[in-house]
């Protein structure tokens, strides 16, 4: 008997083995529809999510495909957490409608059923963007009836009095004139939309902004403004002007020498390895907004970021589902004006920080994860530069030239893990390296005190990133210094300058060249708690996250390049 009439007798007389065969071939048909079924199951898919940006108790609405008829098994998750049942109103194969907890955090938000989850979209809490939404329709002229003085110092506690200025501050602002290219008797005080070409706002990252309602506003005096007029804008319309002097006794900043910048800078990801879907968010810089840097227009940005301005971030957000994808560029173009900053000060009328914003002071005199003032090193060599001097400005001096006399530049920039610290050891170091030691010793002598990081532009439009220090002068205002090109740091001077010495001009002047990109340290929070972050710590920002990407990434590659000048008017 040959092996099929063997089979084919065995299952004639074993009952149990028909049964058997019967079974298996249940299963294996059961098996087969379910593994047809789930590769035919459509995807969930996120088109949309109404607003993008909320807070705990608001009402959202993610819009797409293929989420299911009921939820049963399905969920929402938001920065890697699930929400409970108790968040969802409804739920259809195209529309979730939920409440956001108040846990609520930002993060990713993905669409998941029992076996398949959505691409991933980017969800903002409100608390981290203020997004502004008017409560009072302003459909009336604010009027401003009195000041609570009509001459103050930088950085004074001004009280508005007037009307219709709004219940809340949102988008409005306190404007007052600045002494841009000294031409502040030109002014046209009875034209309302020249004169605001030639005013500031009170800046949010200094805290300015005390209070805010209909009939009165209070606000410290923003640095940069001058003599002549301060008005409220709420956006739709503004008041007439009120003259206010800006008592310059203790030193006066004015701005000059204009110039307007086309700049450009890209990033690309490439070399993707994922184990599933894979995503990956940037966090471009946005040049930062001051008063000597008072606009920045975004020309282009290409792709369209998810996010325009993001804690003064473009956010782009990209998800590969499979290996060596093509390479994804990233490009941004802004256009910006930059003014010479040139500082004259009074040093026996500066002021000893009693009337200056303590919220401003706290922020800007402790030690954070870029400055290290309270490294006991620092804090010793801060205390012997200076002595028994108690003058801020002399202070500021002290160190300033300590650190020319002491320590030697070097004009190559060192390596993204090197510790400024070294400079204390070695006497020896970068621009980087000289911007963070000083700032950490300014604070380290109790004189308040920022890094910022942006770019330098030679005379031939070439870029190198490049790092310099703010120093807060009591009724003066912010005051700059560059300690590397004080030092000789190389790099194609522009002729119309008109510097003959570097280290005198560069302790309280900048000029036109340098673009900010930060102010300080930015530090940022993850959109994911099992996200993967990269940092770039001597770059053109300083800020605690560049790239983020999901846990199933394996690795990738990316390149950022420093920003370029595509021209100058």
């Amino acid at each position: 008997m040959n092996s099929s009439g063997k089979i084919s007798y065995s299952i004639r007389r074993y009952p149990v083995l028909r049964a058997g065969i019967v079974v298996f071939i249940i299963v294996l048909v059961f098996a087969l529809v379910f593994f047809i079924k789930n590769k035919n199951k459509p995807i969930p898919q996120i088109d949309s999510i109404t607003p993008p940006v909320g807070s705990p108790g608001d009402v959202v609405l993610i819009s797409g495909k293929n989420f299911g008829d009921v939820r049963d098994m399905s969920y929402v998750e938001i920065a890697g957490a699930k929400l409970t049942a108790s968040s969802y109103i409804s739920w259809s194969d195209t529309s979730i409608k939920l409440v956001l907890p108040a846990n609520i955090q930002d993060g990713l938000v993905v669409v998941g059923t029992k076996d398949l989850r959505s691409k991933p979209a980017l969800f903002a809490n409100e608390v981290d963007i203020p997004v502004p939404i008017p409560t009072v329709q302003q459909v009336t002229k604010p009027v401003i009836t009195s000041l609570s003085s009509d001459k103050v110092n930088i950085g004074d506690e001004l009280v508005i009095q007037g009307n219709n200025f709004g219940d809340a501050k949102n988008q409005s602002k306190v404007l007052f004139t600045i002494d841009y290219n000294n031409k502040i008797a030109e002014a046209e005080y009875k034209n309302i939309i020249l004169l605001t070409d030639n005013m500031i706002g009170g800046n949010e990252d200094d805290l300015d902004y005390i209070s805010w309602s209909n009939t009165e506003i209070k606000l410290r005096v923003p640095d940069g403004a001058s003599t002549g007029v301060v008005l409220v804008d709420t956006g739709k319309e503004k008041s007439y002007p009120k003259n206010i002097t800006i008592n310059d006794d203790a030193g006066k900043k004015s701005f000059i020498n204009k110039k307007i910048y086309l700049i450009q800078y890209s990033a690309d990801i490439a070399d993707l390895v994922t184990e599933d879907v894979s995503t990956i968010t940037l966090r471009c810089p946005i040049p930062f907004t001051s008063s000597a840097q008072p606009s920045v227009e975004i020309t282009e940005t290409n792709p369209t970021p998810v996010l325009m301005n993001y804690q003064n971030d473009l956010i782009h957000q990209i998800s590969k589902s499979r290996n060596n994808t093509p390479k994804t560029v990233f490009t941004q173009t802004f256009v910006l004006p930059v003014y010479e900053i040139q500082t004259k000060v009074n040093v026996a009328k500066v002021g000893n920080y009693k009337n200056t914003n303590s919220h401003l002071l706290s922020k800007t005199l402790r030690p954070d994860n870029l400055v290290p003032s309270d490294n006991e090193e620092i804090v010793k060599l801060a205390k012997t530069i200076i002595g028994k001097e108690v003058n801020p400005y002399k202070k500021a001096q002290l160190l300033y030239n300590y650190m020319l006399e002491n320590f030697e530049l070097t004009n190559s920039l060192r390596k993204n893990d090197a510790d400024p610290l070294d400079l204390l050891q070695k006497h020896k170091g970068d621009a980087y390296d000289y911007a963070v030691i000083y700032t950490a010793l300014a604070r380290a002598s109790e004189i308040p005190a920022l890094t910022d990081s942006g770019i330098l532009i030679g005379s031939d439009l070439s870029t190198q990133s490049h790092w310099w220090c703010e120093v807060y002068i009591d009724k003066v205002g912010w005051f700059p210094v560059d300690p590397a090109l004080g030092d000789g740091l190389e790099y194609k001077q522009w002729i119309d300058s008109g510097i003959s010495d570097n280290a005198q001009y560069y302790f309280g002047n900048l000029d036109s060249h340098h673009v900010t990109f930060s102010r300080g340290w930015n530090q940022l929070k993850p959109f994911s708690a099992d996200s993967k972050i990269v940092q770039h710590p001597r770059s053109f920002a300083l800020q605690s996250i560049w790239e983020e990407a999901s846990e199933n990434t394996v690795k990738y590659s990316s390149y950022w390049g420093v920003p370029v000048v595509k021209g100058v008017y």
